[in-house]
């Protein structure tokens, strides 16, 4: 039996009095990609950030594989530091010699401040530092906003070939990735589609 990739049992998270995520269990298997559809407000990135490991549930059991690359709807990454810099920073977090970021338009950024980035930009940058050293799963959160056609369609393609589970409102990129869908409604799961065709 293959063993999953990504698993996660009952898991159940509150902020103080509020429930964001309500007994989720979910498993992700090498290869498969699952995009989660819901209102905002529904728990989409809460269950991002725990399958990435960036914040823990409350209750329920988490395993995931020792690489994750992240992304999260507004990438938090510290203004004075040169995307270079940044770079370098997830880079060795990663075991990775040196970052590779050819492809997401991000070479001409490596000078400057994120401070100076825009939307678009910056969300380049946090794409970029998601993918570096090919982890086993990445979890991206809206990963195509901001994002001009060329730089979505080289996203679309590195999805394709990879393990990943994704929030978006972006229902083509859901078909063109061919993503499993799970509708996320107050923290539960309400219903699974299966992959539409590209």
């Amino acid at each position: 039996m293959v063993a999953p990739v990504l698993s996660l049992e009952r898991v159940t998270k509150y902020f103080g009095t509020k429930r964001a995520v309500h007994e989720i269990s979910l498993t992700v298997f090498a290869g498969d990609r699952v995009a989660l559809l819901g209102e905002n407000g529904s728990g989409k990135s809460t269950l991002l950030a725990i399958a990435s490991g960036v914040i823990d549930g409350d209750s329920g059991m988490v395993v995931r594989p020792a690489s994750v690359g992240y992304a999260p709807e507004k990438p938090d990454i510290p203004d004075h530091l040169m995307v270079s810099e940044w770079l370098d920073v997830v880079a060795s977090l990663q075991g990775v010699r040196s970052p590779e970021v050819e492809g997401l338009g991000v070479e001409a950024l490596l000078g400057r401040r994120i401070a100076a980035l825009s939307t678009g930009q910056r969300q380049r940058v946090s794409l970029c530092a998601a993918l570096l050293g090919s982890p086993a799963l990445l979890v991206l959160d809206e990963p195509t906003n901001g994002l001009d056609a060329e730089t979505r369609n080289v996203v679309v393609r590195r999805l394709r070939s990879s393990t990943v589970l994704l929030a978006t409102h972006d229902v083509e990129l859901v078909r063109q990735v061919e993503a499993r869908i799970l509708h996320l409604r107050a923290g539960q799961f309400t219903a699974v589609e299966a992959p539409a065709r590209a």
